[in-house]
């Protein structure tokens, strides 16, 4: 596997998510979507400005920029991974004039900014904690000039490896997964360093909401908004 962030990296030394369940921190996980996101679509990133959607603290932001982006732009809700966002870029010693992050609520400022502001958009373990996922994909679209680069749950991956696959496994078929639908599941709102924005109380409990399509429904999606899409391969 090819390194493109050090195992002693305090962008992996210092995150609080190297032994969750789902999708590991730690370095050959995140080396490996580094490859599989970004080194394999370099023409999508070098010499190109970036929206990272969800940026959280920022890792493939500044993967982008060692792979060559011109310029990075995060969004995050949680202002404390924002705040260690930036103490790791300034630790970092990357130049200020290459990359913006902002807490700020991500539809908000995707309805706010222009048409076609950034050439590629990052969606990465974003878009299945949207309550109205095909919304941000549309605004995706509208700000993106060519291409969104997205890496999210689906509910055939929560079927085989989710917490609650004990309780789904027997009812989702293949045959139910081939088809255009989308599984909602409560989770937990409070995460370790984050808080999901869009919440409600049940049962004493504050909870959020995770939206995970099957693939058929995101295809279905981005054929309603006119986009074209190719499967990346992660073999």
């Amino acid at each position: 596997m090819k390194i493109f962030i050090s195992p002693d990296s305090p962008f992996l030394t210092t995150d609080t998510r190297t032994k969750r369940w789902a999708v590991p921190y730690h370095p050959e996980c995140i080396n490996g979507r580094i490859g599989v996101l970004l080194n394999n679509n370099r023409q999508l990133i070098q010499n190109k400005s970036i929206l990272d959607v969800g940026s959280h603290t920022g890792i493939f932001s500044w993967a982008a920029l060692q792979l060559g982006a011109k310029f990075v732009h995060g969004i995050d809700v949680e202002k404390r991974t924002v705040k260690r966002c930036m103490e790791l870029f300034l630790k970092e010693k990357i130049s200020s004039s290459k990359y913006k992050f902002k807490t700020e609520s991500i539809i908000e400022f995707l309805e706010r900014i222009e048409k076609k502001s950034f050439d590629t958009v990052f969606c990465f373990g974003v878009l299945y904690y949207m309550t109205e996922p095909l919304r941000l994909l549309n605004l995706m679209a509208r700000a993106a000039k060519k291409t969104i680069l997205i890496d999210t749950f689906t509910a055939s991956y929560s079927a085989v490896q989710g917490k609650d696959a004990p309780k789904t496994h027997a009812n989702l078929t293949n045959q139910v997964l081939s088809l255009p639908l989308m599984i909602s599941c409560p989770t937990q709102t409070e995460k370790k360093d984050y808080n999901l924005p869009e919440s409600f109380v049940r049962k004493g409990r504050n909870l959020s909401l995770t939206s995970l399509p099957t693939q058929a429904m995101l295809e279905l999606w981005f054929e309603s908004l006119g986009l074209t899409w190719e499967q990346l391969d992660w073999s």
